[in-house]
């Protein structure tokens, strides 16, 4: 289920150094390392993975099968615009983009893509979070929350 966010393209060294250190941390499918919390979507609680810090939202889901049930949540210290791509992605994924506020400004459906050039699902407004689940993830995730949990995570994100 890996993404990974388009907001800078890169070299194919570095991709490939990145696809390199997904894989290793991916390994057969197993469970991941990443940070996890908890957190409300639409008022049901749910543990996404967290991708704070530059590399982790970089790598992403890239190279995972499956994604996690609770799925992967960027988290960007401000405001930010920009897009995602499924570039050595491995399933489909649905990105949904929240305000600072938790309120969902975009969603979009996504699919791998194995060559480039990939297809960027840029939301066109800015964003403090980026959600990606599963294709079929049945939640509509209208809402995410608690703000002051949202808060801190801003903070803590780099």
């Amino acid at each position: 289920m890996p993404i990974v966010p388009v907001v800078r393209f890169r070299s194919a060294v570095a991709t490939a150094a990145i696809a390199t250190i997904a894989t290793a941390l991916a390994g057969d499918g197993a469970a991941s390392t990443t940070p996890t919390t908890t957190l409300l979507l639409d008022g049901t609680p749910f543990r996404p993975e967290l991708a704070l810090t530059s590399d982790q939202r970089n790598l992403g889901l890239m190279r995972r099968s499956p994604a996690p049930a609770d799925g992967m949540l960027f988290v960007f210290p401000s405001d930010t615009t920009g897009g995602f791509w499924m570039k050595d992605t491995l399933v489909p994924l649905r990105i949904l983009f929240f305000d600072a506020a938790g309120t969902r400004v975009r969603k979009f459906s996504m699919t791998p893509c194995r060559r480039d050039p990939c297809p960027v699902y840029d939301p066109g407004r800015r964003y403090r979070f980026a959600l990606e689940l599963r294709a079929l993830d049945p939640r509509p995730a209208k809402r995410l929350g608690p703000l002051a949990v949202l808060r801190r995570l801003s903070r803590t994100a780099d």
